[in-house]
């Protein structure tokens, strides 16, 4: 495909030749598989909610797609176009496109608007239809993706980029509860209740799931935490580390205890890994107590309940280690896995 765009400061402007007439009844509405991936995009956060669903105006047009700049996202490579469609009559058999139709009403903003003409499931949408195929734990992990400040990249050193919020947990929950009943709401929604927003990287969100989620499901059943809590220093605090305020990945506030995820890529050489024991010194100097953790404590069951008690010392919770156990490995194994 040749892919021709326009930039202006942050916006994407596609040229699309249509006469206006027309334009109004063709439009492309990418389904919830290449949706998710469109949505990981720095640029989705412009998207804006739309009132244009495919039961009305789906369809395949080639020109359209022929302008679509897909540089601009990470797609799979050898991996078909989800495009949703109205009808039979509108889809198209051919390798690189997967129609699947659409012929139900939804909630406004079931898609957003990405280019002129070029639709993409909104992120609660993709959760809804995701969910029928993901466990508890992925369910939350990409709710909690769309409610951080970040989104997966296999460009980036890193495995993942920075970019603003796509929703909030309440924005999820409103439009699920909406929808119609199908397969993945009740999963869905559950997820949504579980999912803590403003999470700034995926081993944050994993390293907090263990500590807050249910005994029922293996996890310890502590207090939720604060991620990425902002936390403002004292004068001695300032003149360690040249800020006002810092912010502390997984925290619980009325506790002053929290945990600073230490990234595997960072190495007791590198900048960051002195400005990060600097920013905890400064953070305890207040009387707060800050750990250091991996993601070696997730995998190891004894430091993991180590943590665990921990939080549950600080916080005036009695901890029930033995509730849950049998579930814990497995838990670990989910939220570890992709």
């Amino acid at each position: 495909m040749r892919f021709r765009c326009k930039f202006r400061a942050t916006l994407v402007r596609l040229t699309i030749g249509f006469p206006s007439a027309i334009l109004a009844h063709m439009a492309i509405f990418f389904g919830y598989k290449t949706a998710e991936h469109i949505l990981n995009s720095v640029l989705a956060p412009e998207f804006q909610p739309s009132a244009e669903a495919p039961n009305r105006y789906g369809s395949v047009d080639d020109l359209t797609l022929e302008k679509i700049d897909f540089s601009l996202f990470e797609l799979p490579e050898n991996e078909p176009l989800d495009i949703v469609v109205p009808s039979h009559h509108h889809r198209r058999l051919r390798k690189a496109l997967a129609c699947h139709i659409s012929s139900g009403d939804l909630p406004h903003g079931a898609y957003l608007r990405v280019f002129p003409d070029v639709y993409v499931a909104s992120p609660a949408l993709c959760l809804l239809q995701r969910s029928s195929d993901l466990t508890f734990a992925g369910a939350i992990k990409l709710a909690a993706r769309f409610c951080g400040t970040y989104a997966p990249s296999k460009t980036d050193r890193r495995g993942f980029i920075t970019r603003q919020p796509l929703a909030t947990p309440e924005d999820l929950d409103s439009f699920v509860k909406l929808c119609p009943t199908m397969r993945g709401k009740r999963l869905a929604l559950c997820a949504i209740k579980w999912t803590l927003p403003n999470a700034a990287s995926p081993m944050e969100t994993e390293m907090a799931m263990p500590f807050y989620l249910s005994q029922r499901v293996g996890a310890f059943g502590l207090p939720r935490p604060t991620m990425n809590y902002e936390r403002t220093l004292s004068p001695l605090g300032v003149s360690m580390t040249g800020k006002k305020m810092v912010r502390i990945d997984i925290y619980w506030p009325d506790a002053g205890f929290g945990f600073e995820y230490q990234s595997e890529l960072l190495h007791r050489g590198d900048e960051r890994y002195g400005q990060d024991i600097g920013r905890q010194l400064a953070i305890e100097s207040m009387g707060d107590v800050i750990r250091m953790v991996t993601i070696e404590q997730l995998r190891n069951p004894a430091q993991l309940e180590y943590l665990a008690r921990l939080v549950a010392e600080h916080v005036g919770v009695t901890l029930q280690p033995e509730r849950g156990k049998a579930l814990r490995a497995d838990l670990v194994n989910d939220i570890l896995s992709d």
